[in-house]
């Protein structure tokens, strides 16, 4: 009976080891998964906030060098700094740089280009008129449309300038109908990409007068309208700037008439094709590296002062949207300063530039 007792006993006080086992065991593992969670979340955040560092890919080799308009380059300005608390902004040291799209084929490309041209009412078989430069004209419109067609650009005109019916027009079109008028022109020639429709429209107004385009300040004193489409930014990240950072190198002139084939008398179309799935890294100058570059007189002013001494108040870093046919996108620095100076300094570092 004493045996019984005892087992008995042994037998409770096993079940209640067990059951404190059970429950601060699984205290301790839901402890652990816990602690395991939270340190998994902190080295994520501790990764995001400190990622490795990864070294430039440069996939394209040596890249060619920016190449800028012809301009006179003042080398003797002199430059000096004033920026947000005293300091260039922060950048990494690579940037990306992008491939464009070409075509390498004259034929082929000019078997496209007639397409485009079609699309906007050239019907006639064009001229060429230098190594993939071709014209075409519309008799009914007196329209000429020149097209560089391994660039994939093209430049429509019309002799408004000359056109008295254009002087007073019968209703000016309002910002938002300009707009309207010079996308459905691009959407017609299949040139209205997602970036151009989605990025900044700016408006100014002009008044045709003694043979010329003078820019006025309001709709009430003009007979143009021209509507500037500016890229949206890369990949979200950078700008995209051309020869001028407030005219862009696709523009559409509207007019007030009230003739279909008068409403748009011009069109400046210069665009790249940029494959933004796969670029490749590439080292960059620092900022004061761009700077002194800037002070030693190698930079592109894309909008010059006659000051001899500029201070400069903003540094960014934007891709320059090149003006002949080239293979790559690169990356500059754009310096601004007073009286709307504005310079562009190549950001690769020269090491990766022929």
């Amino acid at each position: 009976m004493v045996s019984v007792i005892l087992s008995m006993a042994t037998l409770t006080y096993t079940a209640y080891i067990s059951r404190k086992i059970i429950k601060y065991g699984g205290l301790v593992v839901l402890g652990i998964v816990v602690l395991y969670w939270i340190g998994g979340i902190a080295w994520m955040a501790y990764l995001a906030a400190h990622p490795p560092y990864v070294a430039p890919t440069v996939r394209f080799g040596i890249l060619p060098k920016i190449i800028f308009s012809q301009k006179n380059i003042d080398k003797n300005k002199t430059f000096t700094l004033e920026l947000p608390n005293d300091a260039f902004p922060k950048f990494k040291d690579q940037a990306n740089v992008y491939v464009i799209y070409r075509s390498k084929s004259v034929i082929g490309a000019l078997e496209e280009a007639k397409k485009t041209a079609g699309l906007i009412g050239f019907k006639s078989q064009p001229v060429e008129q230098s190594t993939g430069i071709y014209q075409f004209k519309d008799a009914n419109s007196n329209k000429t449309l020149t097209m560089n067609v391994l660039a994939d650009s093209f430049k429509l005109t019309y002799d408004y300038l000359n056109d008295q019916m254009l002087l007073n027009p019968e209703a000016m079109p309002t910002k938002d109908e300009a707009i309207t008028l010079a996308k459905a022109f691009l959407s017609q020639a299949g040139k209205l990409y997602k970036d151009l429709d989605e990025g900044d429209s700016k408006v100014s107004f002009w008044k045709i007068g003694f043979g010329a385009l003078n820019e006025v300040k309001g709709l009430a004193d003009a007979n143009i309208v021209r509507v500037d489409f500016f890229r949206n930014q890369l990949n979200g990240e950078r700008n995209i700037v051309s020869e001028s950072l407030d005219k862009s190198s696709v523009s559409v002139l509207v007019s007030g008439s009230s003739v279909t084939d008068k409403k748009i008398v011009e069109v400046n179309y210069k665009y790249v094709n940029v494959d933004d799935s796969a670029p490749s890294t590439y080292p960059i100058k620092t900022p004061q590296t761009a700077f002194n570059d800037m002070k030693a007189g190698y930079y592109w002013p894309a909008t010059d002062v006659q000051a001899s001494t500029v201070t400069i108040r903003k540094v960014s870093l934007a891709y320059f949207e090149p003006i002949t046919p080239v293979q790559f996108l690169q990356p500059v620095y754009v310096f601004e300063g007073d009286g709307g100076f504005v310079a562009y300094v190549p950001a690769i570092t020269d090491k990766y530039t022929e």
